[in-house]
Formats: structure tokens, C-alpha cells, sequence
């Protein structure tokens, strides 16, 4: 009974490992993270980060809540919409989350001390951090970490020194630069 219970436990984790490693490696460290420094750039921002950080606890808490759970929501209808075949509208909707999501976890650093002070908010955050700790010491995760830097590795070795340039160079990523560009020039412009 006691194997039975770890197989499923270590099937268990390693289904969150997978999930963690998805939206690590490819939504938060390719996407997220450019998005989030574009955000925290925008003069706009840095007026407003001092009056965010003079608001009361409880109305940082809403504003929170209320995106946090804005973007949970979208990436669940995302998931859906993926899970029904609707892939571009899928993929569409959970790439256009992310601005608020970094918008969010903007929010989150600049009011982390007061929203912690809520004692349910801190078990959840401490819990959250538990979590995602367990996940990166396990040993499936660190299994697969290897396994990705071993497949970097042998595929830098197998493509060309220049493809970067030949991708950059093809009309599909040309199309999506200009497109990326126009956007960022609109949101500065509103800036």
C-alpha cells in the first residue's frame, strides 16, 4: 500500500512539476519577464508606485485580489478554450493575460509588506512559496531540468552558428517584430 500511495504521489508531483516547468520555461521566462521590465518602465508607473504605496491596506488588497483573480480566471478559460481545440483563440487569450499579470506582480512587490499583514493572505503566500520550493528540490524536477539543459545543449551543438539571424530574417518574425514594436510605441505613447 505504501508504494501504491508514493507511485501516486510521485505521478501527482510530477504532473505539477510539468505544469511548473511549462509556464517557468516558456510563459514566464520568454514572455513574462521582457513584459514585466516593459512595464515596470513606463514613467507612468514609477509616478504611481508612490501613491500605491500611501493606499490603505484593505484597498490594496481589493485592487490585488480583483486583478489576481481577473487573470486566474482568463487563463482558465484559456486552458478551456485550448482542451476544445480553439487553439489560436486559446493561445491568443493567454498571451494577452500576461500584460495584467505583470501588471499584477508589479502591484504585488510594491504593496507585498501591507498585503501580508492580512494573516490569511501571508499562510496562502507562505504556503504558495512552500509549494513551489517542494516542487524545485524534488527530485523529478531536478531530473527534468537536466534532461532540458542536456537537449539545449546538443541542439545549440546541431543548428547552425547563424540561425538566430536566418529566423530573424524570415518574414514571419519581421511581421511579428513590426507588430510587437507598433504595440510598444502605442503604450508609450499613452504614457
Amino acid at each position: 500500500m505504501a508504494k501504491f500511495i508514493k507511485k501516486i504521489s510521485n505521478l501527482f508531483l510530477g504532473f505539477w512539476v510539468f505544469i511548473y516547468i511549462l509556464l517557468e520555461e516558456l510563459i514566464w521566462d520568454t514572455i513574462a519577464i521582457p513584459v514585466f521590465r516593459f512595464v515596470h518602465s513606463l514613467k507612468v508607473l514609477q509616478r504611481i508606485e508612490s501613491s500605491v504605496v500611501d493606499l490603505n491596506r484593505y484597498a490594496l488588497l481589493c485592487v490585488f485580489l480583483f486583478l489576481f483573480i481577473q487573470v486566474e480566471l482568463l487563463g482558465f478559460i484559456a486552458i478551456g478554450l485550448l482542451a476544445k481545440g480553439s487553439l489560436a483563440f486559446g493561445i491568443t487569450l493567454y498571451i494577452g493575460k500576461i500584460p495584467v499579470a505583470a501588471f499584477t506582480f508589479w502591484l504585488f512587490r510594491i504593496a507585498k509588506v501591507k498585503l501580508l499583514t492580512f494573516a490569511w493572505f501571508k499562510v496562502s503566500y507562505d504556503f504558495l512559496i512552500w509549494i513551489i520550493d517542494t516542487i524545485k528540490t524534488s527530485a523529478i524536477h531536478q531530473s527534468i531540468v537536466g534532461q532540458i539543459v542536456n537537449v539545449k545543449q546538443k541542439l545549440e551543438k546541431l543548428l547552425p552558428r547563424n540561425w538566430v539571424q536566418t529566423v530573424k530574417k524570415s518574414s514571419l518574425f519581421l511581421s511579428i517584430n513590426r507588430s510587437r514594436l507598433a504595440f510598444i510605441r502605442y503604450l508609450k505613447s499613452l504614457t
